[in-house]
């Protein structure tokens, strides 16, 4: 039987399978049926930051023609109202988790109004935080740089204030996702998850108004992650976490070949078979290692990736135009 245990972000997992924060993570319950499914590690869905201004917005228009004072209360009064009640969360999750790692997580714009919560976060017994940082270029005088520097930023700000591990959870759509990454664990993380599938955008043309798009991932989504993280293991530090379309065992041993020391996974949970998908996957995953003669996934970790295959071509361009033109 493989040995399927593993380290991340120091946490020791004992199998890569980590449930990405959803709507099944935002209870206790849901957490302790996760970790009972046979879950590595457990993220608690999304704290947004709009929640806590949400929250704090009456307070803030009272002061509004006090700017010092509105400041104070965005930065200090955010361990109150649904701030609160994650802290809450945490505490009955880490209860309901048992022995396995529970990782609360952020979805952040601005870094001001979460260095002080990472405090509370660790106070409150989560065993790392996950931070979802996704800053919207909503300018055309907004330079690409200028959005990596906020990122940075913000792991340099939250990491300062907790001792507990630190995950980012970034986007697809950087320019050099590498050189990213790298400043990313320089600033403090140490391990970072490629990639967060953001909200699809449609149009319903008969209504003129917008909707969702598909909301959950399918099993073919999962290669430009894929990709990704076959380049980036062995020239970045930190751990590396492929998230995004993986709903089978063969998709999660692929990222395991690519380097990854862990995978997300979210939209596979939501079939027909619940939970038991979870205890499914590890199984199958097991299975097939056996069959591939894998004694442990860290002696297998990386195998695929670019750092150990000679001809690096493939895991650039090479693919495309093989597709495009049959060359071989």
């Amino acid at each position: 039987m493989a040995d399927l245990s593993c380290k991340y972000l120091g946490l020791t997992l004992k199998n890569p399978i980590i449930v990405a924060a959803c709507g099944l993570t935002s209870t206790a319950e849901g957490v302790r049926r996760a970790a009972e499914a046979g879950a590595g590690a457990v993220v608690l869905k999304s704290l947004f930051e709009e929640q806590i201004r949400s929250d704090l917005s009456g307070i803030d228009e009272g002061a509004g023609n006090y700017p010092e004072a509105a400041q104070l209360l965005l930065d200090k009064m955010g361990v109150y109202g649904s701030a609160q009640e994650y802290m809450k969360l945490i505490q009955d999750a880490r209860a309901a988790a048992g022995t396995v790692p529970l990782i609360a997580s952020i979805n952040c714009i601005k870094p001001e109004l979460w260095v002080d919560f990472a405090q509370q976060v660790e106070a409150a017994g989560a065993d790392a935080l996950e931070l979802n940082i996704s800053f919207f270029p909503d300018s055309t005088k907004t330079a690409s740089s200028e959005l990596e520097d906020a990122a940075v930023n913000v792991v340099k700000k939250v990491s300062a204030k907790t001792k507990i591990p630190l995950a980012i959870k970034l986007g697809p759509y950087y320019t050099n996702p590498a050189n990213l990454v790298d400043r990313l664990v320089k600033a403090g993380a140490k391990g970072v998850i490629l990639f967060n599938r953001f909200y699809r955008l449609d149009f319903n043309l008969e209504k003129m108004a917008l909707k969702a798009g598909p909301v959950k991932s399918s099993g073919n989504e999962y290669h430009e992650s894929l990709r990704s993280i076959a380049n980036l293991y062995g020239t970045v530090g930190g751990d590396l976490v492929g998230a995004t379309g993986i709903h089978n065992a063969e998709t999660a041993i692929k990222f395991i070949a690519a380097g990854a020391t862990a995978v997300e996974v979210c939209s596979m949970l939501y079939g027909g078979e619940g939970w038991k998908a979870l205890s499914v996957l590890i199984e199958e995953m097991s299975r097939r290692l056996d069959a591939l003669k894998v004694g442990s996934i860290h002696d297998f970790r990386g195998k695929l990736s670019r750092r150990y295959t000679l001809d690096n071509n493939k895991y650039e361009r090479f693919q495309y135009i093989k597709a495009l033109t049959g060359i071989s």
